[in-house]
């Protein structure tokens, strides 16, 4: 399944132009091979294939590398379809580079050793521009190297877990830490509910024992009236 660079994700996008490059490189291969190995179009040919596949290699290095910084930011299922991706190119380079360096070396000192007597001329046989060892079977992915390419991204993601790991462990002991003191200060929002609560209640008595003193000095008084009225009445009578 092919990815989508729907949000103009820059990873994706170099994905697109290292397999713009390998279709290329691949353009370019057929093309050489339709060219006399002696020709001059050959060799500006192979010179330019061997630029590309150095280019193509240095980009897929970056690409994985970068995929190993992101990976913690995508989804497991993401990750492994963009590994694929990586893979595929890798695995379509050594390709490349095995049609590239495919060429039988006697057979082309021999070509060269026929042009020269026939003309004449003596050809070198050794050319920089064109020799295809420049790019050699130990400089190109093989399967070891994808290996270790592969083991050092497991490495790479063991230890992202690992710091991920920590991160959750230390968010743990963290929530702890404020679950105790959640619990202290309920706690003191406890007892002082209780505090308010019998505080209240004093004061609701002490409100109700004022009514009552109250309503008895009221109730004197009006006696204290009327006894003075009536002793006031007898005198009013005697005389």
């Amino acid at each position: 399944m092919a990815l989508i660079n729907i949000d103009g994700d820059p990873w994706l996008t170099e994905l697109d132009a290292c397999e713009n490059l390998s279709n290329e490189i691949q353009s370019q291969l057929a093309a050489r091979n339709r060219e006399n190995k002696l020709s001059r179009e050959y060799g500006v040919l192979s010179g330019t294939v061997r630029v590309r596949l150095k280019q193509l290699g240095g980009e897929l290095e970056q690409l994985n590398r970068k995929l190993g910084l992101i990976s913690g930011t995508l989804t497991s299922g993401e990750a492994e379809r963009r590994q694929r991706k990586i893979e595929a190119l890798q695995t379509k380079m050594i390709q490349l580079q095995r049609q590239f360096t495919n060429v039988n070396p006697s057979s082309e000192r021999t070509d060269l050793f026929q042009t020269s007597n026939s003309r004449g001329v003596t050809f070198a046989q050794d050319d920089d521009d064109d020799d295809p060892a420049l790019i050699a079977s130990s400089s190109s992915y093989t399967v070891a190297d994808l290996r270790a390419q592969q083991t050092r991204i497991l490495e790479d993601q063991n230890e992202g877990l690992e710091a991920l790991s920590q991160v959750i462990a230390r968010q743990k002991v963290l929530a702890t830490q404020i679950g105790g003191e959640v619990d202290l200060h309920n706690e003191i929002l406890d007892d002082l509910a209780q505090t308010m609560e019998t505080t209240d209640s004093r004061m609701n008595r002490e409100t109700r024992n004022i009514g009552t003193i109250t309503t008895q000095d009221s109730t004197w008084s009006y006696w204290i009236v009327i006894g003075l009225l009536f002793v006031a009445i007898i005198i009013a009578a005697v005389l």
